[in-house]
């Protein structure tokens, strides 16, 4: 990639753990999907099952907090040893204040060394906040998950497909879209247009019916269902 066209886009810790939180959710769903139905206990009042979504992002967040202890993924953030107050406030409160106005590398052992909490990263004698993290090496660690599409039985030939469906089968699984959650055709329209087409940009009309498709059409009618009435076309 040359420097002309290198992605300098930079992710907020929270954007970069709801890309790997969408991914891992996309690819965890698809994997419980193929296991056999568990058994139903007879009497769950006391312990109720949990949304395996819950499981699954903290399983995220671990996998992003190892590649930045690991030197995988790399950060910046604004560093400060200053205490405006005593240590550990409660709530989103560390002590620390007078954060650096600029952006300077956060280290491997300043991961493993300091806790995240609250989008900041806190040790005994310092801290950074606003911590940020190059786009284009979180989705080169965690792509956009696409599920692999299998032949049709009794055939060798890998099912065709087009540039278009693979982009809209990646917005469904980045976005979580299901038939109980349609997502906002706005947001979908703007991911859209930041995405490129064996190298073209997504036009805006396009960008708006590829939106439109990957949703149901009572989503597009605002969840109104469609009553039928008489057919006035019968005479008596």
């Amino acid at each position: 990639m040359s420097l002309q066209t290198l992605d300098r886009t930079q992710w907020s810790y929270a954007e970069a753990l709801a890309h790997v939180q969408n991914v891992t959710v996309a690819r965890r769903a698809v994997e419980a999907a193929k296991l056999p139905p568990k058994p139903v206990p007879e009497y769950q009042t006391w312990n109720p099952p949990q949304d395996p979504k819950v499981t699954w992002k903290a399983e995220a967040e671990t996998e992003l907090l190892v590649a930045l202890r690991d030197g995988d993924l790399l950060a910046q953030g604004r560093f400060t040893e200053e205490r405006t107050h005593g240590w550990g406030n409660g709530g989103s409160s560390s002590g620390f204040g007078l954060h650096s106005g600029y952006h300077t590398s956060i280290r491997p052992e300043q991961w493993r060394e300091g806790k995240c909490s609250f989008g900041r990263l806190t040790a005994r004698d310092w801290e950074f906040i606003d911590i940020r993290v190059p786009r284009f090496l979180v989705k080169a660690i965690w792509p956009d998950y696409v599920p692999a599409v299998r032949p049709a039985a009794g055939t060798d030939t890998v099912p065709y497909t087009t540039p278009y469906l693979e982009l809209m089968q990646a917005a469904i699984a980045k976005f979580g879209i299901t038939p109980e959650d349609q997502g906002k055709k706005d947001c979908l329209v703007d991911w859209f247009l930041e995405q490129q087409i064996e190298g073209e940009p997504v036009s805006n009309k396009l960008a708006d019916a590829m939106a439109t498709l990957i949703r149901l059409p009572s989503a597009q009618r605002g969840g109104a269902k469609r009553v039928l009435g008489p057919d006035l076309r019968q005479t008596a």
